[in-house]
């Protein structure tokens, strides 16, 4: 099989509105799944020109120009102004387990011995280090940080 050298050509010249809307949907939905908005520059570039060669017709050298310079303005607009504010999103300490547990509340199992003892947290026990006296079975704790598997807390 025999490749035609002006396949693309042919391909190009057969663009209308509809597939530039098309090719732009498709790559805002791929851009959903990889939520990296390198793809959403092109599919907004591919949107604009479906709906500008509904307003003007264009030969296709100057829809894929127009294209081209629509997605290379978005990447770099998107890489200078957009990517710093996504980026700035604050910690939510989701996997950071110190964050996610210091101020929480816990109860000692059993009565502190020289500041140490255990506390339950959810349904797990903790081995916990209390800095300011000790604390009796059934005492309310406020947990102040993490250390390996001790739970550092205070008296409430």
């Amino acid at each position: 099989m025999e490749r035609d050298p002006n396949a693309f050509i042919a391909m190009m010249s057969s663009m209308n509105s509809w597939t530039w809307l098309i090719l732009g949907t498709v790559l805002l939905i791929a851009e959903l799944f990889t939520g990296s908005t390198f793809i959403l520059w092109p599919a907004l570039a591919a949107l604009v020109v479906g709906i500008t060669i509904f307003i003007v017709p264009l030969g296709w050298t100057m829809q894929l120009t127009l294209f081209a310079i629509l997605s290379v303005i978005g990447l770099v607009l998107g890489e200078k102004y957009l990517r710093p504010r996504l980026d700035k999103g604050e910690d939510e300490g989701l996997n950071d387990l110190n964050s996610s547990m210091a101020g929480r509340r816990v109860f000692a199992v059993d009565d502190f011995s020289a500041g140490e003892g255990r506390v339950k947290f959810g349904d797990t026990e903790w081995r916990a280090r209390l800095y300011d006296g000790d604390a009796k079975a059934g005492d309310e704790l406020r947990i102040l940080g993490v250390e390996g598997a001790t739970l550092n807390v205070e008296a409430v």
